[in-house]
């Protein structure tokens, strides 16, 4: 039977999935930089990149959730997407990378790499056929009304740390010297 995702169930996935994906980031530069660096956007401990593509994924790849190939092409193609789309919009809108494979062979733009994108298919087999399910399991047992309550606060909270994060990068775009784009955090080794 097939999980049905309601607006509470999809919010919550995306709130899971944003924190999961921060700890992620963290441990990855912890490990490849050899510092812990907060590399979200916001504030909070939240990167909601990962929250959106998973609530995404969820959906889409609902039906086909046994295929291996599926998700494997569906990871290294959404994710790398995604990826290179918001890294674009975020050098756009605030003349700095939060990210950048410009050292790594097979990138583009310094945005995405292959190396990378065959960690999101291997990792899209592994969260949406081991993980996600028991996230959609767990999610399912939550009462109606505290879902609510939970997407109420959260909703509140983001957005209040959004605006805070927009202005705070919005002012150090302005306050940078030089045409060049600047990379806002220690990079891979």
């Amino acid at each position: 039977m097939l999980f049905e995702y309601g607006f509470y169930d999809l919010f919550l996935i995306f709130f899971f999935w944003g924190f999961a994906g921060w700890l992620v980031e963290l441990i990855d530069m912890r490990i490849e930089a050899g510092e812990f660096q907060n590399r979200g956007f916001l504030h909070m401990p939240f990167c909601p990149i990962y929250g959106v593509g998973m609530a995404a994924g969820s959906v889409v790849l609902s039906s086909v959730k046994d295929s291996y190939v599926i998700l494997f092409v569906f990871g290294v193609v959404f994710c790398s997407v995604v990826e290179y789309i918001v890294g674009g919009i975020l050098e756009k809108l605030f003349h700095s990378k939060w990210w950048d494979y410009s050292h790594m062979r097979f990138n583009i733009k310094g945005r995405v790499c292959l190396r990378n994108a065959v960690l999101f298919g291997f990792g899209a087999i592994v969260v949406f056929r081991f993980v996600q399910p028991v996230v959609e399991d767990v999610t399912g047992r939550i009462p109606i009304e505290m879902k609510a309550a939970i997407t109420a606060i959260f909703s509140i909270a983001f957005f209040i740390d959004l605006a805070a994060s927009a202005r705070r990068a919005w002012a150090y775009r302005n306050s940078q010297e030089g045409d060049g784009l600047r990379l806002l955090f220690k990079a891979h080794k």
